[in-house]
């Protein structure tokens, strides 16, 4: 399959250098990584097995890479109004769309761009993070669960296909047919600790759990996602909450990836990871103090932080 990695970083870079292993034709849509990625090529240090691409196949814009069969969407959620100008040079009439990215909203804003039937969710569960460009660092995770956006038998069998690209890769992966099930999988994490370690300047999963109280404020926390998403129609495991709490304190020096961005100054996923899902929350009277205190928390260190400028 011919694929492109559009917003090749970290993220799109660890599983585009997945799929070109299993065999795929996979173009990385590169920025300031560019260059850097021409001359010394693409490196994945992972617990799973090291990947080195010595000469990947990379394009500056969707432009200089032309059509393709699938196109997965991993960059910012802060990019995505560019998706109406990047996505047209890549499309087939065949072309799925995939995004990768974190937070809700993001598969309705490529809806407006591409067929509704042929846009799906992929949600990954990954530590990776990009030391230097073309280099990338992935310590532990990787799995990913699919589903389409629009809940079809269709688009369950085409979720099913894009799961069954990372074959003979250390990926895990699953379906399902709900996509707004598995966002707020994904947000029963993403919001506490992604939060909490942007909210605090933005500290590393080590840091935070060293701060007294903050452990059980993150619990506090995802109790409150975990209900909301139960009142929605979507409930959880009820084991969800022990196990990400255990594999979370294993994470170390592992740093979340909107802490990472307020450390390189870089803009915020804010409305995609909290806001958004906030508001949905609220479309069905979850009571949320605890949520709603750390996006206030959030609000008030971004507003610092502007205000330096």
């Amino acid at each position: 399959m011919k694929i492109a990695i559009l917003g090749a970083g970290a993220l799109g870079c660890y599983y585009g250098a997945r799929l070109a292993e299993a065999g795929h034709d996979v173009t990385f849509i590169l920025r300031s990584a560019y260059e850097p990625v021409k001359a010394q090529g693409l490196r994945v240090n992972s617990v799973y097995g090291d990947i080195y691409l010595p000469q990947p196949s990379i394009a500056r814009r969707p432009e200089d890479c032309g059509p393709v069969d699938l196109i997965i969407v991993s960059w910012k959620t802060t990019c995505n109004e560019l998706l109406s100008d990047a996505l047209p040079p890549l499309l087939a009439e065949h072309t799925r769309v995939l995004t990768f990215q974190n937070g809700m909203g993001n598969a309705e804003a490529i809806a407006r761009v591409v067929p509704a039937q042929r846009v799906f969710i992929g949600l990954c569960f990954v530590c990776a993070m990009m030391d230097e460009p073309g280099t990338i660092r992935h310590l532990e995770g990787g799995a990913i669960q699919f589903a389409p956006l629009q809940p079809t038998p269709e688009g369950a069998a085409q979720a099913q296909e894009l799961s069954e690209l990372f074959h003979g890769t250390p990926v895990e992966t699953r379906t399902a047919l709900h996509a707004e099930q598995i966002l707020w999988t994904k947000l029963s994490w993403n919001i506490p600790f992604n939060g909490l370690c942007l909210a605090h300047g933005g500290i590393s999963i080590r840091q935070l759990f060293l701060m007294p109280g903050e452990g059980e404020r993150a619990r506090r926390i995802m109790n409150e996602v975990c209900r909301t998403a139960e009142l929605r129609g979507y409930p959880l495991p009820a084991e969800i909450i022990t196990r990400q709490m255990e594999q979370t304190s294993r994470m170390g020096d592992f740093i979340p990836s909107s802490a990472v961005d307020y450390n390189r100054h870089r803009p915020v996923e804010y409305e995609a990871i909290w806001g958004t899902p906030l508001a949905r929350a609220r479309e069905v009277g979850a009571q949320v103090p605890e949520w709603e205190r750390l996006c206030h928390d959030i609000q008030a260190r971004l507003q610092e932080r502007y205000s330096q400028k």
